[in-house]
C-alpha cells in the first residue's frame, strides 16, 4: 500500500511539473525536479518510511487543528484560572514562549538563507552555461554583478546569523 501510495504522490509531482513547465516557471520547475528525485532516491526502496512520516504529519496537524477549534474561556473562568497560576509559573511561560519565538525565527532565517542559496546556485549555474556560449554579453555582465551583489548579501546574513546562533 505504501508503494502505491509513494507512486501517487510521484505521479503528482510530474503532473505539478507539468503544469509548471507550460508556465515557464525555472525556479519551481527546478525545485520539483529535486523534490520528485529526493523522493524517488530516498523513499522508492522504503515507502513505509515515508508513509509513516506522513501519518506523522497528519497526526501532528489533526491535533493542532483541534487544539485551536476549542471553545474560548469566559471571564469567569478566565478570572479563576489566572487566580490559581502563580507570577513564577507566568515568568517561566513567558521565558518559555520567547525562546520559542526565537527558535522559529532561527528556523526561518535558516530556510531563508538555504533557499536564497540554492536560487544563487540554480542562476550561478544557469549563468555559467550561457557565459560559455557568449562572454561578453552585456545581459551576462548585468547578471553576474547581480550574482555578485547576492553571494554579499548571502555572506552577510550568513555571518549575522552565525553571530546571533553564537550568542
Amino acid at each position: 500500500m505504501a508503494m502505491i501510495l509513494l507512486q501517487n504522490l510521484l505521479i503528482q509531482v510530474d503532473e505539478q511539473l507539468d503544469r509548471v513547465s507550460q508556465e515557464k516557471n525555472l525556479l519551481l520547475i527546478h525545485n520539483l525536479k529535486r523534490i520528485r528525485k529526493l523522493l524517488q532516491g530516498k523513499y522508492h526502496g522504503n515507502p513505509m518510511h515515508i508513509a509513516v512520516i506522513i501519518s506523522n504529519c497528519l497526526r501532528e496537524e489533526r491535533r493542532i487543528l483541534a487544539a485551536a477549534s476549542m471553545p474560548v474561556q469566559g471571564p469567569l473562568e478566565k478570572s479563576l484560572q489566572n487566580s490559581v497560576v502563580s507570577e513564577r509559573q507566568r515568568n517561566v511561560e513567558h521565558k518559555v514562549s520567547a525562546i520559542k519565538n526565537s527558535a522559529q525565527m532561527t528556523d526561518q532565517d535558516v530556510k531563508y538563507l538555504e533557499d536564497l542559496q540554492e536560487e544563487f546556485d540554480f542562476r550561478y549555474k544557469t549563468i555559467q552555461s550561457l557565459e560559455q556560449s557568449d562572454k561578453n554579453s552585456a545581459l551576462i555582465k548585468q547578471e553576474m554583478l547581480a550574482l555578485q551583489a547576492m553571494l554579499n548579501t548571502l555572506d552577510y546574513k550568513r555571518k549575522v546569523s552565525d553571530m546571533f546562533c553564537h550568542l
